[in-house]
Protein backbone atom coordinates (compact mmCIF):
# COMPACT_ATOMS: atom_id res chain seq x y z
CA UNK A 1 0.00 0.00 0.00
CA UNK A 2 1.42 3.53 -0.87
CA UNK A 3 2.77 6.50 1.40
CA UNK A 4 1.65 9.73 0.97
CA UNK A 5 3.46 12.92 1.42
CA UNK A 6 2.50 16.81 1.14
CA UNK A 7 3.93 19.98 -0.25
CA UNK A 8 7.23 21.36 1.68
CA UNK A 9 4.84 24.35 3.44
CA UNK A 10 5.65 23.93 7.45
CA UNK A 11 8.05 26.27 8.13
CA UNK A 12 10.82 25.27 10.99
CA UNK A 13 14.69 25.41 11.46
CA UNK A 14 14.73 27.78 8.52
CA UNK A 15 13.94 25.30 6.04
CA UNK A 16 9.91 24.04 4.92
CA UNK A 17 8.62 20.24 6.00
CA UNK A 18 6.21 18.26 4.43
CA UNK A 19 4.35 15.13 6.37
CA UNK A 20 4.98 11.66 5.17
CA UNK A 21 1.76 9.20 6.18
CA UNK A 22 0.56 5.90 5.47
CA UNK A 23 -2.83 4.65 5.22
CA UNK A 24 -2.49 1.30 6.33
CA UNK A 25 0.48 1.08 8.94
CA UNK A 26 3.04 2.79 11.11
CA UNK A 27 5.39 -0.12 10.64
CA UNK A 28 4.47 0.41 6.66
CA UNK A 29 5.28 4.19 7.47
CA UNK A 30 8.45 3.69 9.72
CA UNK A 31 10.38 0.48 6.77
CA UNK A 32 9.65 3.73 4.15
CA UNK A 33 11.43 6.08 6.12
CA UNK A 34 14.12 4.02 6.73
CA UNK A 35 15.07 3.47 3.29
CA UNK A 36 14.63 6.58 2.54
CA UNK A 37 17.22 7.46 5.04
CA UNK A 38 14.77 9.78 7.44
CA UNK A 39 15.69 9.46 10.95
CA UNK A 40 13.39 7.99 13.46
CA UNK A 41 13.29 11.16 15.71
CA UNK A 42 11.41 12.63 12.83
CA UNK A 43 8.47 10.50 13.42
CA UNK A 44 5.52 13.18 15.22
CA UNK A 45 2.81 10.34 16.70
CA UNK A 46 1.46 9.83 13.44
CA UNK A 47 3.64 11.18 10.45
CA UNK A 48 7.32 11.83 9.65
CA UNK A 49 8.28 15.96 9.30
CA UNK A 50 10.55 15.46 5.83
CA UNK A 51 12.59 18.75 5.32
CA UNK A 52 12.39 20.23 1.81
CA UNK A 53 15.43 18.99 0.51
CA UNK A 54 13.89 15.33 0.55
CA UNK A 55 10.96 15.90 -0.94
CA UNK A 56 11.45 14.82 -4.48
CA UNK A 57 13.48 11.82 -3.17
CA UNK A 58 10.79 11.02 -1.33
CA UNK A 59 8.48 10.86 -4.67
CA UNK A 60 10.89 8.96 -6.23
CA UNK A 61 11.36 6.49 -4.31
CA UNK A 62 7.23 6.40 -4.66
CA UNK A 63 5.58 8.32 -2.10
CA UNK A 64 2.46 9.87 -3.62
CA UNK A 65 2.35 13.63 -3.47
CA UNK A 66 -1.17 14.91 -2.50
CA UNK A 67 -2.03 18.37 -1.10
CA UNK A 68 -2.33 18.79 2.92
CA UNK A 69 -6.22 18.42 2.49
CA UNK A 70 -6.78 14.86 1.25
CA UNK A 71 -3.30 14.08 3.27
CA UNK A 72 -5.46 14.82 6.57
CA UNK A 73 -8.37 12.85 4.94
CA UNK A 74 -6.23 9.55 4.07
CA UNK A 75 -5.01 9.81 7.39
CA UNK A 76 -8.22 9.73 9.14
CA UNK A 77 -9.57 7.01 7.10
CA UNK A 78 -6.58 4.64 7.67
CA UNK A 79 -7.86 5.17 11.68
CA UNK A 80 -3.99 6.41 12.67
CA UNK A 81 -4.44 9.81 12.96
CA UNK A 82 -3.36 11.38 16.58
CA UNK A 83 -5.58 14.12 17.01
CA UNK A 84 -3.64 17.13 18.32
CA UNK A 85 -5.83 17.22 21.28
CA UNK A 86 -4.64 13.76 22.21
CA UNK A 87 -1.27 14.47 21.80
CA UNK A 88 1.01 14.00 25.01
CA UNK A 89 1.49 17.32 26.56
CA UNK A 90 -2.49 18.78 25.63
CA UNK A 91 -3.76 15.62 27.05
CA UNK A 92 -1.71 15.73 29.81
CA UNK A 93 -3.45 19.47 30.64
CA UNK A 94 -6.35 18.63 29.98
CA UNK A 95 -6.48 15.34 32.16
CA UNK A 96 -4.75 17.63 35.24
CA UNK A 97 -6.84 20.03 34.69
CA UNK A 98 -10.64 17.99 35.26
CA UNK A 99 -8.63 16.38 38.28
CA UNK A 100 -7.55 19.41 40.13
CA UNK A 101 -11.24 20.91 39.46
CA UNK A 102 -12.74 17.79 41.38
CA UNK A 103 -10.12 16.97 43.99
CA UNK A 104 -8.19 20.00 44.60
CA UNK A 105 -7.37 18.64 47.88
CA UNK A 106 -5.03 15.93 46.29
CA UNK A 107 -3.08 16.93 43.37
CA UNK A 108 -0.05 14.29 44.19
CA UNK A 109 -2.19 11.52 44.00
CA UNK A 110 -3.94 12.92 40.28
CA UNK A 111 -0.30 13.47 38.97
CA UNK A 112 0.57 9.43 40.24
CA UNK A 113 -2.67 8.33 38.14
CA UNK A 114 -1.27 10.42 35.21
CA UNK A 115 2.04 9.20 35.30
CA UNK A 116 0.08 5.46 35.38
CA UNK A 117 -1.72 6.30 32.36
CA UNK A 118 1.08 7.64 30.33
CA UNK A 119 2.91 4.36 30.56
CA UNK A 120 4.95 3.46 27.15
CA UNK A 121 3.55 0.48 26.88
CA UNK A 122 -0.01 1.51 26.72
CA UNK A 123 -1.44 1.92 22.78
CA UNK A 124 -5.44 2.01 23.41
CA UNK A 125 -5.80 2.09 27.59
CA UNK A 126 -3.84 5.06 27.91
CA UNK A 127 -4.38 9.12 28.77
CA UNK A 128 -6.60 9.27 25.38
CA UNK A 129 -8.82 6.72 26.81
CA UNK A 130 -9.17 8.14 30.41
CA UNK A 131 -10.51 11.26 28.79
CA UNK A 132 -13.00 9.32 26.89
CA UNK A 133 -14.46 7.42 28.85
CA UNK A 134 -14.41 10.98 31.53
CA UNK A 135 -16.30 12.93 28.40
CA UNK A 136 -18.55 9.13 27.97
CA UNK A 137 -19.58 9.91 31.79
CA UNK A 138 -20.24 13.57 31.26
CA UNK A 139 -22.82 13.31 28.06
CA UNK A 140 -24.12 10.26 29.94
CA UNK A 141 -24.77 11.63 33.25
CA UNK A 142 -26.88 14.61 31.56
CA UNK A 143 -30.13 11.87 31.14
CA UNK A 144 -29.29 10.10 34.12
CA UNK A 145 -26.84 12.03 36.56
CA UNK A 146 -26.12 10.70 39.85
CA UNK A 147 -25.91 13.33 43.41
CA UNK A 148 -22.97 15.51 43.34
CA UNK A 149 -21.33 12.98 46.04
CA UNK A 150 -21.50 9.94 44.13
CA UNK A 151 -20.96 11.61 40.68
CA UNK A 152 -17.60 12.41 42.58
CA UNK A 153 -16.87 8.48 43.51
CA UNK A 154 -17.93 7.70 39.66
CA UNK A 155 -15.31 9.86 38.51
CA UNK A 156 -12.49 8.34 40.83
CA UNK A 157 -13.71 5.21 39.59
CA UNK A 158 -12.73 6.11 35.60
CA UNK A 159 -9.23 7.31 37.16
CA UNK A 160 -8.66 4.13 38.64
CA UNK A 161 -10.21 1.01 36.36
CA UNK A 162 -6.96 0.91 34.45
CA UNK A 163 -4.60 2.57 36.89
CA UNK A 164 -2.86 -1.03 36.69
CA UNK A 165 -2.65 -2.00 32.68
CA UNK A 166 0.01 -4.60 31.71
CA UNK A 167 -2.06 -6.56 29.35
CA UNK A 168 -3.07 -9.26 31.73
CA UNK A 169 -7.00 -9.61 32.13
CA UNK A 170 -8.24 -10.12 35.08
CA UNK A 171 -5.20 -9.62 36.94
CA UNK A 172 -5.16 -5.84 35.91
CA UNK A 173 -8.78 -5.01 36.83
CA UNK A 174 -8.04 -6.73 40.11
CA UNK A 175 -4.92 -4.87 41.06
CA UNK A 176 -6.52 -1.22 40.26
CA UNK A 177 -8.90 -1.86 42.52
CA UNK A 178 -6.69 -2.92 45.29
CA UNK A 179 -4.35 0.19 44.07
CA UNK A 180 -7.75 2.38 44.62
CA UNK A 181 -8.51 1.19 48.29
CA UNK A 182 -4.91 1.66 49.00
CA UNK A 183 -4.35 4.90 47.82
CA UNK A 184 -7.74 6.67 48.53
CA UNK A 185 -7.85 5.45 51.87
CA UNK A 186 -4.29 6.66 52.63
CA UNK A 187 -5.39 10.13 51.03
CA UNK A 188 -8.35 9.92 54.14
CA UNK A 189 -11.01 9.86 51.43
CA UNK A 190 -14.28 8.46 53.33
CA UNK A 191 -14.15 4.62 53.50
CA UNK A 192 -17.88 4.28 52.18
CA UNK A 193 -16.24 6.15 48.99
CA UNK A 194 -13.04 3.94 49.06
CA UNK A 195 -15.03 1.08 49.32
CA UNK A 196 -17.71 2.11 46.48
CA UNK A 197 -14.82 2.83 44.11
CA UNK A 198 -13.22 -0.65 44.24
CA UNK A 199 -16.33 -2.09 43.62
CA UNK A 200 -17.02 -0.13 40.90
CA UNK A 201 -13.35 -0.67 39.60
CA UNK A 202 -14.26 -4.73 39.94
CA UNK A 203 -17.41 -4.64 37.65
CA UNK A 204 -15.18 -3.99 34.69
CA UNK A 205 -13.23 -7.35 35.01
CA UNK A 206 -16.61 -9.15 33.77
CA UNK A 207 -18.38 -5.99 32.36
CA UNK A 208 -21.76 -6.56 33.83
CA UNK A 209 -23.67 -4.73 36.95
CA UNK A 210 -26.45 -5.93 38.72
CA UNK A 211 -29.93 -4.42 39.04
CA UNK A 212 -30.46 -0.82 40.05
CA UNK A 213 -27.00 0.05 39.97
CA UNK A 214 -26.85 3.36 38.52
CA UNK A 215 -23.22 3.96 38.89
CA UNK A 216 -22.12 0.78 37.68
CA UNK A 217 -24.08 0.91 34.69
CA UNK A 218 -22.87 4.53 33.63
CA UNK A 219 -19.32 3.44 34.20
CA UNK A 220 -19.30 0.38 31.90
CA UNK A 221 -21.17 2.04 29.17
CA UNK A 222 -18.66 4.68 29.18
CA UNK A 223 -15.79 2.21 29.15
CA UNK A 224 -17.29 0.47 26.41
CA UNK A 225 -18.53 3.65 24.71
CA UNK A 226 -15.42 2.89 21.88
CA UNK A 227 -17.38 -0.23 20.42
CA UNK A 228 -19.68 2.87 18.65
CA UNK A 229 -17.32 4.62 18.08
CA UNK A 230 -17.19 6.16 13.54
CA UNK A 231 -15.24 4.01 11.58
CA UNK A 232 -11.52 6.15 12.22
CA UNK A 233 -12.02 5.52 15.45
CA UNK A 234 -12.65 2.05 16.29
CA UNK A 235 -9.69 1.56 13.65
CA UNK A 236 -7.88 3.01 15.81
CA UNK A 237 -9.09 1.34 18.38
CA UNK A 238 -8.49 -2.36 17.11
CA UNK A 239 -5.01 -0.67 15.94
CA UNK A 240 -3.96 -0.19 19.61
CA UNK A 241 -5.17 -3.22 21.47
CA UNK A 242 -3.25 -5.46 19.09
CA UNK A 243 -0.20 -3.60 19.83
CA UNK A 244 -0.64 -4.22 23.81
CA UNK A 245 -0.86 -7.64 22.42
CA UNK A 246 2.00 -7.92 19.96
CA UNK A 247 3.98 -10.53 21.74
CA UNK A 248 0.87 -13.22 21.03
CA UNK A 249 0.80 -15.06 17.78
CA UNK A 250 -2.18 -13.54 15.21
CA UNK A 251 -4.04 -16.90 15.51
CA UNK A 252 -3.61 -17.04 18.96
CA UNK A 253 -5.23 -13.26 19.35
CA UNK A 254 -7.88 -13.63 16.97
CA UNK A 255 -9.10 -16.52 18.90
CA UNK A 256 -9.07 -14.55 22.09
CA UNK A 257 -10.24 -11.72 20.94
CA UNK A 258 -13.01 -13.75 18.91
CA UNK A 259 -14.45 -14.79 22.46
CA UNK A 260 -14.36 -11.34 23.79
CA UNK A 261 -15.90 -9.61 20.92
CA UNK A 262 -18.51 -12.53 20.46
CA UNK A 263 -19.20 -12.22 23.90
CA UNK A 264 -20.11 -8.29 23.90
CA UNK A 265 -21.92 -8.78 20.24
CA UNK A 266 -24.74 -11.66 22.23
CA UNK A 267 -25.40 -8.92 25.29
CA UNK A 268 -28.97 -8.12 25.10
CA UNK A 269 -28.58 -5.20 25.90
CA UNK A 270 -24.98 -4.23 25.16
CA UNK A 271 -25.43 -0.99 26.59
CA UNK A 272 -27.49 -0.19 30.14
CA UNK A 273 -28.25 3.12 30.00
CA UNK A 274 -31.09 4.08 27.55
CA UNK A 275 -28.61 7.36 26.34
CA UNK A 276 -25.72 5.07 25.88
CA UNK A 277 -27.90 2.69 23.33
CA UNK A 278 -29.17 5.68 21.99
CA UNK A 279 -25.59 7.51 20.74
CA UNK A 280 -23.83 4.09 20.19
CA UNK A 281 -25.51 0.84 20.03
CA UNK A 282 -25.99 0.69 16.11
CA UNK A 283 -22.95 1.68 15.31
CA UNK A 284 -21.17 -0.63 17.97
CA UNK A 285 -23.30 -3.68 16.93
CA UNK A 286 -21.83 -2.96 12.85
CA UNK A 287 -18.22 -2.47 14.49
CA UNK A 288 -18.27 -5.70 16.35
CA UNK A 289 -19.59 -7.47 13.50
CA UNK A 290 -17.17 -6.38 11.13
CA UNK A 291 -14.51 -7.11 13.21
CA UNK A 292 -15.59 -10.48 14.08
CA UNK A 293 -16.16 -11.17 10.37
CA UNK A 294 -12.51 -10.15 9.80
CA UNK A 295 -10.81 -12.14 12.56
CA UNK A 296 -12.92 -15.51 11.83
CA UNK A 297 -10.26 -15.50 8.90
CA UNK A 298 -7.36 -15.21 11.06
CA UNK A 299 -8.10 -17.73 14.05
CA UNK A 300 -9.20 -20.23 11.57
CA UNK A 301 -11.31 -23.06 12.01
CA UNK A 302 -11.44 -23.95 16.09
CA UNK A 303 -9.67 -27.49 16.99
CA UNK A 304 -11.90 -30.03 15.69
CA UNK A 305 -11.02 -33.49 15.60
CA UNK A 306 -7.70 -35.00 16.43
CA UNK A 307 -4.85 -34.68 13.39
CA UNK A 308 -5.05 -38.12 11.61
CA UNK A 309 -2.28 -40.25 13.40
CA UNK A 310 -2.44 -38.41 16.88
CA UNK A 311 -3.02 -40.62 20.28
CA UNK A 312 -6.38 -40.21 21.95
CA UNK A 313 -7.19 -40.75 25.51
CA UNK A 314 -10.72 -41.16 26.66
CA UNK A 315 -11.37 -39.87 29.85
CA UNK A 316 -13.76 -38.16 32.31
CA UNK A 317 -13.93 -35.19 34.24
CA UNK A 318 -16.61 -33.23 36.46
CA UNK A 319 -17.61 -29.82 37.03
CA UNK A 320 -17.97 -28.78 41.04
CA UNK A 321 -19.48 -25.33 41.74
CA UNK A 322 -19.47 -23.37 45.04
CA UNK A 323 -22.21 -21.33 46.31
CA UNK A 324 -20.85 -18.12 43.99
CA UNK A 325 -20.72 -19.99 41.09
CA UNK A 326 -16.99 -20.60 41.29
CA UNK A 327 -15.25 -23.77 39.40
CA UNK A 328 -12.89 -26.47 41.03
CA UNK A 329 -9.99 -26.65 39.38
CA UNK A 330 -7.31 -28.88 40.24
CA UNK A 331 -3.16 -29.42 39.36
CA UNK A 332 -1.21 -32.19 39.66
CA UNK A 333 2.57 -32.82 40.50
CA UNK A 334 4.91 -31.91 37.91
CA UNK A 335 2.74 -30.02 35.33
CA UNK A 336 1.78 -26.06 35.26
CA UNK A 337 -1.67 -26.45 34.10
CA UNK A 338 -5.15 -26.51 35.94
CA UNK A 339 -7.94 -28.54 35.15
CA UNK A 340 -10.86 -30.04 35.98
CA UNK A 341 -11.09 -32.98 38.42
CA UNK A 342 -11.22 -36.40 36.51
CA UNK A 343 -8.83 -38.64 34.56
CA UNK A 344 -8.81 -41.24 32.62
CA UNK A 345 -11.16 -44.96 32.65
CA UNK A 346 -10.58 -48.51 34.20
CA UNK A 347 -10.90 -51.30 31.87
CA UNK A 348 -14.44 -51.39 31.92
CA UNK A 349 -15.47 -48.75 33.88
CA UNK A 350 -17.98 -46.10 32.67
CA UNK A 351 -17.48 -42.49 32.75
CA UNK A 352 -19.64 -41.45 34.95
CA UNK A 353 -18.16 -44.18 37.41
CA UNK A 354 -14.82 -42.91 36.67
CA UNK A 355 -16.04 -39.14 37.35
CA UNK A 356 -17.03 -40.80 40.65
CA UNK A 357 -13.93 -42.53 41.80
CA UNK A 358 -11.71 -39.95 40.40
CA UNK A 359 -13.30 -37.27 42.70
CA UNK A 360 -12.44 -39.62 45.92
CA UNK A 361 -9.38 -40.15 44.69
CA UNK A 362 -8.25 -36.95 43.59
CA UNK A 363 -9.76 -33.95 45.84
CA UNK A 364 -11.25 -36.61 48.89
CA UNK A 365 -15.06 -36.53 47.74
CA UNK A 366 -18.00 -38.55 47.61
CA UNK A 367 -20.36 -38.33 44.81
CA UNK A 368 -23.63 -39.69 44.41
CA UNK A 369 -24.03 -41.46 40.82
CA UNK A 370 -27.30 -40.63 40.44
CA UNK A 371 -27.09 -36.96 40.80
CA UNK A 372 -24.20 -36.65 37.78
CA UNK A 373 -25.52 -34.26 35.11
CA UNK A 374 -23.78 -34.78 31.18
CA UNK A 375 -22.21 -31.76 30.27
CA UNK A 376 -21.04 -32.65 26.98
CA UNK A 377 -18.39 -34.46 25.39
CA UNK A 378 -15.49 -32.84 24.33
CA UNK A 379 -12.39 -33.14 22.15
CA UNK A 380 -9.06 -30.84 22.67
CA UNK A 381 -5.44 -31.27 23.06
CA UNK A 382 -4.05 -32.87 26.04
CA UNK A 383 -2.63 -30.06 28.59
CA UNK A 384 0.72 -32.06 29.57
CA UNK A 385 1.18 -34.54 26.77
CA UNK A 386 2.81 -33.16 23.76
CA UNK A 387 1.04 -34.67 20.60
CA UNK A 388 -1.63 -35.84 22.56
CA UNK A 389 -5.42 -35.70 22.65
CA UNK A 390 -8.22 -35.91 24.64
CA UNK A 391 -11.92 -37.13 24.42
CA UNK A 392 -13.29 -36.47 27.90
CA UNK A 393 -17.18 -36.90 28.73
CA UNK A 394 -17.96 -33.98 31.18
CA UNK A 395 -20.49 -33.95 34.08
CA UNK A 396 -21.38 -31.42 36.50
CA UNK A 397 -22.42 -32.75 40.22
CA UNK A 398 -23.22 -31.22 43.70
CA UNK A 399 -20.23 -30.12 45.71
CA UNK A 400 -20.90 -32.24 48.81
CA UNK A 401 -18.51 -30.99 51.01
CA UNK A 402 -14.72 -29.55 51.83
CA UNK A 403 -12.43 -31.14 48.94
CA UNK A 404 -8.79 -31.87 50.17
CA UNK A 405 -5.73 -32.20 47.75
CA UNK A 406 -4.92 -36.05 47.46
CA UNK A 407 -2.49 -38.71 45.51
CA UNK A 408 -0.86 -36.63 42.60
CA UNK A 409 -2.82 -33.32 43.18
CA UNK A 410 -0.71 -30.64 44.16
CA UNK A 411 -2.85 -27.80 44.12
CA UNK A 412 -6.34 -26.56 44.34
CA UNK A 413 -7.59 -23.18 42.64
CA UNK A 414 -11.09 -21.98 42.26
CA UNK A 415 -11.95 -20.33 39.23
CA UNK A 416 -14.92 -17.36 39.17
CA UNK A 417 -16.92 -18.02 36.79
CA UNK A 418 -20.27 -15.82 37.11
CA UNK A 419 -19.39 -12.10 35.64
CA UNK A 420 -15.70 -13.11 34.27
CA UNK A 421 -15.12 -11.50 31.03
CA UNK A 422 -13.93 -14.22 28.42
CA UNK A 423 -10.38 -12.95 28.14
CA UNK A 424 -10.65 -12.72 32.55
CA UNK A 425 -8.80 -16.34 32.60
CA UNK A 426 -5.79 -17.31 33.92
CA UNK A 427 -3.91 -18.64 31.33
CA UNK A 428 -3.06 -21.58 32.80
CA UNK A 429 -5.79 -23.09 32.23
CA UNK A 430 -6.21 -26.93 29.82
CA UNK A 431 -7.34 -26.49 26.73
CA UNK A 432 -10.35 -28.35 27.48
CA UNK A 433 -11.80 -26.46 30.17
CA UNK A 434 -10.74 -23.29 28.49
CA UNK A 435 -12.09 -23.59 25.22
CA UNK A 436 -14.92 -26.07 25.52
CA UNK A 437 -15.95 -26.52 29.67
CA UNK A 438 -16.23 -23.06 30.53
CA UNK A 439 -18.23 -22.05 27.30
CA UNK A 440 -20.96 -24.70 28.04
CA UNK A 441 -20.90 -23.76 31.63
CA UNK A 442 -21.97 -20.27 30.92
CA UNK A 443 -24.35 -21.37 28.10
CA UNK A 444 -25.77 -23.96 30.96
CA UNK A 445 -28.68 -22.85 32.80
CA UNK A 446 -27.68 -22.94 36.51
CA UNK A 447 -28.69 -26.27 37.98
CA UNK A 448 -29.45 -25.76 41.92
CA UNK A 449 -29.12 -29.45 42.05
CA UNK A 450 -25.33 -28.98 41.25
CA UNK A 451 -24.39 -27.02 43.86
CA UNK A 452 -24.26 -27.51 47.50
CA UNK A 453 -26.11 -25.02 50.44
CA UNK A 454 -23.65 -23.12 53.25
CA UNK A 455 -24.26 -26.33 55.47
CA UNK A 456 -21.09 -27.76 55.73
CA UNK A 457 -18.52 -25.16 57.73
CA UNK A 458 -15.73 -24.60 55.71
CA UNK A 459 -17.00 -26.62 52.80
CA UNK A 460 -18.59 -25.41 49.56
CA UNK A 461 -18.19 -21.71 50.29
CA UNK A 462 -14.81 -21.22 51.20
CA UNK A 463 -12.09 -20.58 48.76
Amino acid sequence: MPVYIDPPLWPAHGTHFSHLVSDTSYAELHAFAERLGVPRRAFDRDHYDVPESRYAEAVAAGAHPVDGRRLTRVLVRSGLRVPARARPDRLARVLLRRWTARFPDHPGLGRELLDRWSEPHRHYHGPSHLLAVLEALDLLGSGRAPDPARSGTLVLAAWFHDAVYRARPGADERESAELARARLGAAGFPAPVVAEVERLVLLTLGHRAGDEDLLGDLLLDADLSVLGADPAGYAAYVAGVRQEYAHVPDPEFARARLRVLEDLRDRRPLFRTAEARQRWDAAARRNLEQEIARLRGVAGPPPGDPPAGAAVLTITAVCLQDDDGALLTVRKRGTERFMLVGGKLDPGETPAAAAVREAAEEVGLRLDPDLLRPLGQFVAPAANEAGTWVRCTVYTARLPGRPVPLAEIAELRWLPLDGEHPSALPPDLAPLLRDHVIPALRRAPRDPRTRSGRAASGGAGSR
